[in-house]
């Protein structure tokens, strides 16, 4: 009988003891643990953005990857390489035959800043390497600078992400024989997207 008493004791103890533990943990007594905050993340300056304008007649392409840095909300500048494929090609008085494709490379910097809110006021510098025939015939390379200015229209899409619109005008388009054998306007469209470039 006694053996049992004490064993019946034993398990209420240990059961109280388990209990008390479980409503001292719980009371306003224990400290409860910190919620640890989560870091914010610092929006990084850097833009990752691709542009591509085209025209149907002649069929041109081009297509320009941009890295660009987000000095303030309000500012961007960047530059990227350029690739611009025409489908037509060269056309030259002294060459009768058509070469086949033309293809031209080369590179831009640009700075755009804010006017209101997703419209941003766009210059650019474009410099291209193009092919050309000269008084032998033979198909040699050039390189022609084209100062560009315009508009941008930026418009947010899910997170960092934005789709772009650009319209610009080249200042050179009359000055140089190649600006309208390249481009049948001084006006260019592109279409663009990109990613980064959160608020500082």
């Amino acid at each position: 009988m006694k053996v049992h008493l004490f064993w019946l004791l034993l398990v209420i103890s240990v059961l109280g003891q388990a209990g008390f533990a479980q409503s001292a943990s719980d009371s306003l007594y224990t400290p409860r643990k910190e919620k640890s905050q989560k870091k914010k993340s610092k929006n990084s300056p850097w833009v990752f953005a691709g542009n591509v304008s085209f025209q149907i007649k002649p069929l041109l392409i081009n297509a320009s990857p941009l890295l660009g840095y987000k000095f303030t909300d309000n500012l961007v500048a960047g530059l990227g390489p350029t690739y611009i494929y025409n489908k037509e090609g060269l056309v030259s008085p002294v060459v009768s035959s058509k070469p086949g494709p033309m293809h031209v490379y080369g590179g831009r910097v640009f700075v755009a800043r804010r006017l209101y809110k997703p419209l941003f006021l766009q210059a650019e510098t474009e410099a291209l390497n193009y092919p050309y025939f000269d008084d032998r015939e033979e198909k040699r390379r050039d390189w022609l600078v084209n100062p560009l200015a315009g508009l941008s229209l930026n418009m947010n899409t899910e997170g960092k992400s934005f789709f772009q619109i650009t319209v610009l005008y080249n200042f050179n388009y009359n000055n140089n024989d190649f600006n309208k054998q390249l481009y049948n306007s001084p006006w260019i469209f592109r279409l663009g997207a990109g990613l980064g470039g959160g608020k500082k």
